[in-house]
């Protein structure tokens, strides 16, 4: 495996895991669980640059998991 197709491999795990958050906060139980809890603290880091970029103020529509996977998804196509 070269290094380009294990960062390709390492942005669509982590798109999934963005994916994953994103699904998981629907669900009151899955906000709850133990594994949930660990793909937000490893997916927050990354979201929060767009929530400083892009304020949600009064909106209850958070954007910045779009944003940061269209930039995954950029980041993916040059490599």
């Amino acid at each position: 495996m070269s290094l380009v197709d294990f960062a390709v491999r390492t942005i669509e795990f982590y798109s999934f895991l963005i994916i994953v958050s994103i699904l998981g906060s629907w669900f009151e139980p899955i906000r709850d669980s133990v594994v949930y809890q660990y793909v937000k603290k490893i997916t927050e880091p990354y979201l929060k640059l767009f929530r400083i970029i892009v304020p949600m103020g009064n909106m209850s529509i958070d954007f910045s998991p779009v944003i940061g996977l269209f930039i995954l998804n950029i980041l993916k196509g040059l490599l």
